[in-house]
């Protein structure tokens, strides 16, 4: 009876280890394909200098510093808004889905809610220095 239950998730497993190698496959084949080596910046003659709608560079064209506080509340923006997007089906079907599917919901919102805790703690959402 166990050896049935080990067996029924064999497959699950395979198809999330073969999901996992390819996505990571495809991201090393992006990065190899993307990557520029020092010496070939060296001999591009001007490949890689800022380009501004065809006219010559004025000043310094490196791009303006935006503050890393706004990537953190864009990327937890992000994390809250992709958790309401999975939670509204959730809630329309409330009521078919028995206390297994309450639990399920709470351990997901548990899983986001030790995400918000951690990035409070770490101090990634305080505004000011």
């Amino acid at each position: 009876m166990v050896a049935d239950n080990i067996t029924a998730y064999i497959g699950i497993v395979v198809i999330g280890v073969v999901g996992i190698l390819i996505a990571l496959l495809t991201m090393e084949g992006i990065w190899r394909a993307l990557r520029v080596e020092e010496k070939d910046k060296k001999n591009a003659g001007g490949k890689y200098e800022t380009y501004e709608c065809g006219e010559i560079a004025v000043g310094d064209t490196k791009f303006f510093n935006i503050s890393f506080k706004y990537y953190v509340y864009a990327l937890m923006f992000v994390v809250f808004d992709i958790e309401a997007v999975f939670l509204f089906p959730w809630a329309v079907e409330f009521t078919n889905l028995g206390v297994m599917g309450y639990i399920e919901a709470m351990l997901f919102i548990g899983l986001i809610l030790i995400s918000l805790i951690y990035a409070i703690n770490k101090k990634f959402l305080k505004w000011t220095d």
